[in-house]
């Protein structure tokens, strides 16, 4: 059975798209300089994979532009990517590099004016992403039973919320949830000074902030891979440290069975269907295709670049499992054919 990261390594070594119109791919970029509107604050964990990324698309987009790193935290992402879709140039010269925020378009959340099926998809990957909690609040799993804490986070509407707060309900904690943290630089620096408790964490944010030596929080559990039928997958090397389970293991390992109910089917889809493209680089509507096919291209050659994965690797941890062109672009046109019972859990979730 094929997974999306085996996919995604196939589509990386695929044949370079062929380019429609008079755009030429030696030569459109060469001495120009494009801007990655980023979500995060400087310095945060997706700020760091971001700028790694960016450095690699440097070197395998033809004409070898400089990609400059423009910050605009607020609003789980809406502030950066409603800027970089209303306001961005045509001609391939600004993109929007981060998480989107699918249940926020869906339940027309204030702020949202982006369509994400308007816009141009250079590609998308996965992440991989644990639970963070307090030594002091929740020292092992057996705690989460009586405990009652409170977790910060970007935005009840942010797509990596949805995902671990469907985790919490599926795993019955007693907590509350407090979002408008810019990133999970913000979340750590509340997590250090006892502001809040716990937040749901990407692993950059995890290896950035805390690492498997911290004495304030370590991974609870972690969010584990699917593969494109639903099935999880086994757990990733040199991600977590072994002892830290996945959130199917410390449901049986907690409550003696394995997850079930609305819940847990609500996470299993978002995780399927979602997750998987939860780091999107997006233009602007109107951009010529031949142009996007340039950046697709070069997308793909990042993904099978053996010196940007050792270089993420040894900095970030597991590199994200990436998709396809054609996989990407499915996703954001298909995001909103959700099943009806998954969408009033999702808007529950997304209440919060």
């Amino acid at each position: 059975m094929l997974t999306r990261r085996m996919f995604g390594l196939l589509a990386a070594g695929a044949a370079t798209i062929a380019l429609p119109g008079l755009v030429h791919a030696d030569d459109y970029f060469a001495g120009k300089t494009i801007t990655w509107v980023l979500p995060w604050p400087a310095g945060s964990g997706g700020d760091l994979h971001g700028r790694l990324t960016a450095r690699y698309m440097e070197k395998h987009i033809p004409g070898n532009p400089t990609i400059i790193i423009n910050n605009k935290p607020g609003s789980s992402g809406i502030i950066a990517i409603n800027t970089v879709y209303e306001q961005g140039p045509k001609d391939g010269t600004q993109y929007f590099y981060g998480n989107w925020s699918p249940s926020a378009v869906i339940d027309e959340a204030p702020g949202v004016r982006y369509v994400p099926e308007e816009m141009g998809v250079v590609g998308t990957a996965g992440a991989d992403l644990a639970f963070m909690v307090r030594n002091d609040q929740v020292p092992d799993l057996t705690a989460l039973k009586d405990a009652s804490f409170v977790v910060g986070g970007r935005g009840a509407t942010n797509a990596i919320e949805v995902l671990g707060n469907l985790a919490l309900k599926t795993m019955g904690a007693d907590f509350r949830y407090v979002g408008g943290f810019g990133g999970f630089s913000k979340i750590q620096a509340a997590i250090k000074a006892n502001e809040v408790h716990a937040g749901h964490a990407g692993l950059p944010g995890y290896v950035k902030f805390f690492g498997p030596d911290s004495d304030v929080a370590h991974p609870l559990y972690y969010h584990q891979q699917f593969d494109i039928d639903g099935n999880p997958l086994p757990k990733p090397e040199k991600a977590y440290p072994p002892e830290v389970p996945t959130l199917f293991e410390a449901h049986k390992s907690l409550h003696g069975e394995e997850p079930s109910g609305r819940y847990w089917e609500a996470y299993k889809w978002w995780h399927t269907s979602l997750m998987s493209a939860t780091t999107a680089i997006l233009s602007p509507p109107g951009v010529d295709e031949a142009v996007l096919a340039i950046m697709q291209q070069a997308f793909q050659d990042v993904a099978k670049d053996p010196e940007y994965l050792a270089e993420y690797e040894s900095s970030i941890g597991v590199p994200p499992p990436f998709n396809p062109t054609e996989q990407s672009i499915q996703i954001l046109q298909t995001f909103r054919d959700m099943p009806a019972e998954v969408e009033e859990v999702v808007k529950e979730i997304s209440s919060l």
